[in-house]
Parts: C-alpha cells; sequence; structure tokens
C-alpha cells in the first residue's frame, strides 16, 4: 500500500508558511499605508504581482510608478519607498512584540 500523503506533509508546511509570511508583510504594509495616511490599501494579488515585476526592496517604487505616478513630480521614488517601507518595518516588529 503507498503510504505518501497528499499533499506532502513539508509542502503543506512550506504552503502554510509562505501564507503566513504573505500574509503579516501585507498587514505591515496595509497598516504602514494607514499610519502614513495613504489611501492605498493592497490584496495578497497586488503584493504577489508587484514581487513578481520588482525585487521585494522596491515593490513600492514599482505600485507608485503603475498606480500613483502623478506623485513623482512632487516626490522622489525613493523618499516614498524609505518612508513606507520604515512604518512597515516598525508595524512588522510591533506586531512580532506583541505576540511574543
Amino acid at each position: 500500500m503507498d503510504q505518501r500523503r497528499f499533499p506532502p506533509e513539508d509542502e503543506t508546511v512550506t504552503a502554510t508558511f509562505v501564507n503566513d509570511a504573505l500574509s503579516a508583510e501585507l498587514a505591515a504594509y496595509n497598516q504602514a499605508f494607514c499610519e502614513l495616511e495613504l489611501p492605498w490599501r493592497w490584496d495578497a494579488a497586488t503584493l504577489r504581482q508587484l514581487k513578481s515585476i520588482a525585487k521585494d526592496s522596491d515593490v513600492v517604487g514599482a505600485y507608485v510608478e503603475r498606480s500613483h505616478s502623478h506623485l513623482l513630480r512632487a516626490y522622489e521614488k525613493a523618499f516614498l519607498r524609505d518612508l513606507v517601507h520604515a512604518a512597515r518595518e516598525r508595524c512588522q516588529r510591533e506586531a512580532f512584540g506583541a505576540a511574543a
């Protein structure tokens, strides 16, 4: 009798971890947008799509270029990216601290 599991346990664990990590990252981005009073809200599909076209460090820059290019007349892309990333990292630290 075949004792393999479908899907194999390690694939299920990996998929769960990836989904949890994506959910945590997404929540941190959305919290950062809220704190910065940016009217942006990403869903998982948006974040995945941005990650497919840009390095992790520049998903915000890619989003601004594609969806809010008018902001680039007033702000440098690096400024917006760094502002959001700093807020996102703070949100992630606070979330992990609260979970501990």
